[in-house]
């Protein structure tokens, strides 16, 4: 499992990535890493490794923001007529469940539930006593995957079903690979804009909590990140598989959030992991 350090990095991370379009009819990510052709149907896969990462970015905890672990991580995707469900992808939703609506040689559209992780609470940090907790939102949506040549471009918009935020997340990315011999490169760069609504509800400091906390009232605002990252693929047998990530982007709007212990306008971070393909 994930060490306690690299939930409370990942639960930032959450947020400057929200609903960031790494995500296909399958997933963008691994169909550059992959190197699937575009007209091939999705995968219906199981995998399970374990990783390594370090990253540096800003910190909602007393922590620094500096974070190194070890972890264990679970994916798959299931596709039938269509429909289909991504538990544990390289997106910041746990699960999303789709449909593809539309599909031609160099477009594809789908629908989109999704669901984010939860926010801050008590149990985040003891500086968070007297706030009150964030929920996790529902996000529906839909999402348009184009084929330029080797590159793929993406666009999504998603709104909080649910109500809990009442916020809209919209994305743009942009990706391509180069083979070379056995080894796969990848690279994508992308725009992830959340209203103002979507980051109040995470990230805002009411009158009322700021009466009983240290924290000064803040409403939130709209923000744009940038958010980027190369990687490569190694196969090391039919079922084994070796991957390196380098991760880079921006943290600013949100990032003036008083909530925040440490604020830096950029996030890195490094990762790799060995996977087991069933």
């Amino acid at each position: 499992m994930q060490s306690s350090h690299i939930k409370k990095l990942s639960f930032v991370a959450i947020l400057s990535v929200a609903f960031s379009s790494l995500t296909h009819s399958a997933d963008i990510a691994r169909e550059l890493r992959s190197n699937a052709d575009k007209n091939s149907a999705p995968e219906n896969f199981l995998e399970i490794g374990v990783n390594a990462r370090a990253g540096i970015g800003s910190s909602l905890t007393e922590e620094d923001g500096k974070e190194t672990g070890f972890g264990i991580h679970v994916s798959g995707s299931y596709n039938w007529n269509n429909f289909f469900i991504d538990v544990g992808m390289e997106t910041s939703e746990p699960l999303s469940i789709g449909y593809n609506a539309y599909k031609s040689e160099n477009w594809s559209f789908d629908l989109m539930l999704g669901a984010t992780g939860g926010g801050i609470s008590k149990d985040t940090d003891d500086r968070f006593i007297g706030i009150t907790k964030r929920q996790s939102s529902t996000m529906l949506g839909g999402r348009l995957t184009g084929y330029f040549g080797q590159n793929i471009l993406q666009v999504s918009i998603k709104h909080d079903a649910r109500g809990r935020s009442k916020g809209t997340v919209a994305s743009a990315l942009l990706g391509r690979n180069w083979q070379v011999n056995d080894w796969n490169f990848h690279g994508l760069a992308g725009l992830t804009l959340a209203d103002a609504k979507f980051n109040d509800y995470y990230l805002g400091v009411s009158d009322a909590e700021a009466a009983i906390t240290d924290f000064e009232a803040y409403d939130g605002k709209a923000s744009v990140s940038f958010n980027s990252s190369v990687g490569v693929t190694y196969p090391i047998s039919e079922s084994w598989e070796f991957r390196a990530t380098a991760h880079a982007g921006s943290n600013f709007g949100y990032n003036d959030s008083p909530l925040f212990s440490k604020k830096r306008d950029f996030y890195t971070g490094i990762s790799s992991s060995i996977s087991y393909e069933f």
